[in-house]
Parts: C-alpha cells; structure tokens; sequence
C-alpha cells in the first residue's frame, strides 16, 4: 500500500482504553466490526500475558454483544508466515492488535499476515490497534525513548505495519509526556504527520480524514514546511522552525489530504 491509497477502516487507540460496557471506543469498535454480528480477532503478539489479555477482551466484547471473539496467537515469523494465522483472518469483520511491547510485533511486518491485513483492509476489514498495537499501524513505530530533548537519541523507531503509512503515531501521549519524542521522530521522517493520542481515546480513520473519540486529547505535529537542521551529535539538539502543532479533543476531524484541522460532528465524544 503506497502513500496515496485509501487506508480503509481503522481506529486507533492511545492505551488504556475504557472497558466498561456501554461506553468508550471499544463500543465504537464493535458497531464498526458489526456489532451482534462482527467476528474478532484479538493479535496478542504484543503482550506477555496473552491469556489475561485476552480474557478481558472477550468479557468485554461479550458484553457489547459480539458473540464470535477469538485470539490469533503469533509467537514468532514462522506463525505469521503460515496457514493457519491466514485463515483466521479470512472470516473475520474486525481485528484488534492489543497492547504491550511493541517491539515483539516486529514479527509481523513484512510477514504474510502483513500482506493479508494490507488486502482485508481494503476489502473492509476494520482494524484497531491500542498503545504498542496503534503505533505498529504506521510504515514506522516508534519503539521507545525518553526524555526531554529533541534529539535523534531520544527516539527509537523500526519499520511497522504500513496500514497507517502517512502517520508516526505514539500512544499514552499526554499521559506520558511524549511530545519531545514524537517531534524527534517526525524530525527524522519530516513528510510523515506526528500523531500522538492521549489515553482512553482514538481516532477514527476512513479515507483521507479521522474523527476524534474519546475523553483526551490527540496532538498533530506537521513538518512538511518545516526546516530541520540536524545536530553533529545523535545526543545534540535539532533546529526546528516553523513546525505546526494541532490540538483536537474528541468532535474535531483531520484532513490528511489537505493537512488541516476542524471542528468536526458533537457525537464524536464517545
């Protein structure tokens, strides 16, 4: 999937999302996936406690009224590459990549579910990802860093899914303090949009725009005009004038295209 295609269907989630039946972007999520009616996958690839993870997945889905919720165990690239993972995707309405540690879902990219989620995606497939899940959406995760700086050093990044391939996206954003990390990945990749997603809420992903839902907030760095001057040093500093920065709280939509924000629909508050 290149740059220009239609992404299709997708949410993504900065963490520590709602679980609560009747409310949140998970109830969201099973409407799209269609409701009594959807077949999930759950991807635990990126958790160390796949069952645990699991299990709340299907209360909750359960209580939403989504009978059919099963886990596609991916433990390394032979499972990714082989029959069965591919068939459980055949049938499914929706697939959501859980939270954890993003850098086990490495396993997955370039891997022949990759390429299937890639295809379903564009069939109508919804996908969501939350926290390590939502940052892997994009052609580069971000794997981790800290600190205050703006530096090559304060970030780490590594190819992801490519479902997402306009976006660097970081997840528990606000939560966490993250905005120093993201604007130092988007120095490294400046035609890719920043996109960093509070806690308990997600955008909403059709076409060329997304929606906001939630109860946070998500931060939008654009530095397509920007001026990045790198430092000799990884550890140093980067220049960086005239980057943009939007703030959307939950009723606000985003023109990927156009790269512009708006004050979108009031229900977007989920």
């Amino acid at each position: 999937m290149d740059d220009g295609d239609d992404p299709g269907r997708l949410l993504i989630i900065g963490g520590a999302e709602d679980k609560c039946c009747g409310a949140g972007v998970l109830e969201r999520f099973a409407e799209m996936c269609g409701g009594g009616q959807a077949r999930i996958v759950v991807i635990t690839t990126a958790t160390g406690r796949p069952g645990q993870v699991l299990a709340e997945y299907e209360q909750v889905f359960r209580k939403l009224g989504v009978r059919h919720v099963k886990e596609l165990p991916i433990s390394g690239r032979a499972d990714a590459d082989g029959p069965a993972a591919a068939a459980a995707l055949d049938g499914a309405t929706g697939v959501f990549l859980s939270g954890g540690d993003q850098s086990r879902l490495q396993t997955l990219v370039g891997s022949r579910i990759n390429d299937q989620l890639s295809q379903r995606l564009a069939d109508g497939l919804v996908v969501a990802g939350t926290s390590a899940g939502a940052t892997a959406l994009g052609r580069t995760m971000i794997l981790g860093g800290n600190g205050a700086e703006v530096a090559t050093a304060a970030v780490r990044t590594a190819p992801g899914l490519g479902l997402m391939p306009r976006m660097l996206i970081d997840m528990h954003f606000g939560e966490r303090g993250r905005l120093p990390r993201l604007l130092s990945a988007v120095a490294l990749e400046p035609d890719r949009l920043g996109v960093g997603i509070d806690e308990n809420t997600a955008i909403y992903v059709r076409k060329d725009r997304f929606e906001v839902l939630g109860t946070g907030v998500v931060s939008v760095v654009d530095a397509e005009r920007a001026t990045v001057v790198h430092a000799a040093s990884d550890s140093d500093p980067i220049t960086l004038f005239d980057v943009r920065l939007h703030l959307l709280p939950a009723g606000c939509v985003f023109d990927l295209a156009g790269r512009s924000p708006a004050i979108g629909p009031a229900h977007a508050r989920y």
